[in-house]
């Protein structure tokens, strides 16, 4: 091989590593209380990922060798209220200057009434959060007095709050999961569940090899046609090859929804070509927008038992000519909504999701790495 092939080569290998670091960033900072008083062994992380760090003792902090996209920053301490940052993360570092306020019963003294009915809420609490699926059956709350509940009959509608994370050990999908709980509601009536998603996931480490495989395999088996699956497709244009096949419900409202159905529903047996929705709106976003509702086909893996009467499965519309798979709906809740490479998206609360994604719910969580490193 000649000198000048030989070079040629290292001048391929070194811009590959210099696209590739440009594509990876860092986020740092400092918190501080109020009074301006930096807050040594504050913890900062980004939500769904496993990138997780503590203050220094001047309180300052680094997250390093992030990919673009679209994040939620969380700074948290005990006593403080978490403040929770949504950044966009492309061509550049960036710098943050946290502030974290005392929380409200610090300052006031408020302390919370015993509940007669705890241990009754927080079976409820554990079905909808951690959900039904064969993965729920091996996770685990370590700390779940941090929780608190409220049942209101006149809205029909069960919320809770933690004092702090909830600390969820994931024995089928080898992970510690800290989870930030805010604005947890579940609807009687609706049978629509909200809440911010703010995990932190941490490896467990395998007793032996045998569990190691088991873990690897229940990973596989819970990111594929997951939420950030179908994300990630659809930004990297292989939902087909991906396993998912989608279609459009025509004048359907969302469950839950306030619009009153005054048209017939159409299914249309027509495959949605995401090129049409999509805009690319930098080298690291798209953004997508469509109308009425995706009908969404996983059709690599069949519905488990568990999930007939699971009050979440949905009917093949009528006329409707799909394959057999897990069935999920999509709506689209604002004008449109950012995906990013990883298969994050953004305004959390702009996609409402019903059927099989919906059932799926912390039990199946993985981390955003997962997508990538696939």
């Amino acid at each position: 091989m000649s000198f000048a092939r030989n070079l040629f080569i290292l001048l391929l290998l070194c811009f590959a590593v210099n696209i590739y670091a440009q594509d990876r960033y860092t986020i740092s900072g400092v918190v501080k209380d109020n009074n301006g008083q930096t807050l040594p062994g504050a913890t900062v992380f980004l939500t769904n990922t496993k990138i997780i760090t503590a203050c220094n003792a001047s309180g300052e902090f680094s997250l390093s060798n992030v990919s673009s996209g679209t994040y939620q920053l969380v700074a948290k301490m005990i006593g403080f209220a978490p403040e929770i940052l949504p950044l966009t993360l492309n061509n550049s570092n960036l710098s943050f200057a946290i502030i974290l306020k005392p929380r409200a019963n610090q300052l006031n003294e408020v302390n919370i009434s015993f509940d007669p009915d705890w241990d009754r809420h927080y079976a409820e609490f554990k079905s909808h959060f951690l959900g039904k699926t064969p993965n729920a059956a091996d996770c685990k709350i370590l700390n779940p007095k941090v929780l608190h509940f409220h049942y209101s009959k006149r809205l029909k509608k069960f919320t809770a709050s933690a004092d702090d994370f909830i600390q969820i050990e994931n024995d089928a999908l080898g992970y510690k999961i800290n989870y930030l709980l805010s604005n947890f509601e579940y609807s009687d009536s609706t049978h629509v569940m909200q809440y911010a998603d703010s995990p932190s996931f941490e490896e467990l480490k395998a007793k032996s090899d045998k569990q190691l495989k088991q873990w690897e395999k229940n990973r596989a088996v819970a990111y594929n046609g997951s939420v950030t699956h179908l994300m990630k497709s659809i930004y990297d244009g292989d939902v087909v090859k991906e396993g998912f096949e989608v279609f459009k419900i025509i004048g359907k409202p969302p469950v839950g929804s306030r619009y009153e159905q005054d048209k017939p529903i159409f299914f249309d047996n027509r495959p949605v070509l995401f090129d049409s929705l999509l805009t690319v709106t930098d080298k690291n976003f798209k953004s997508l927008t469509y109308k009425d509702c995706l009908f969404v086909i996983y059709t690599n893996e069949k519905e488990v038992y568990q999930f007939k009467d699971s009050g979440y499965k949905i009917s093949i519309p009528k006329g409707a000519k799909v394959p057999n798979g897990q069935c999920s709906m999509v709506n689209l809740m604002e004008p449109n909504v950012t995906l990013d490479a990883n298969g994050n998206f953004s305004s959390p609360n702009a996609l409402l999701f019903e059927g099989y994604m919906a059932w799926e719910q912390v039990a199946d969580l993985m981390p955003l790495e997962y997508g990538t490193e696939k």
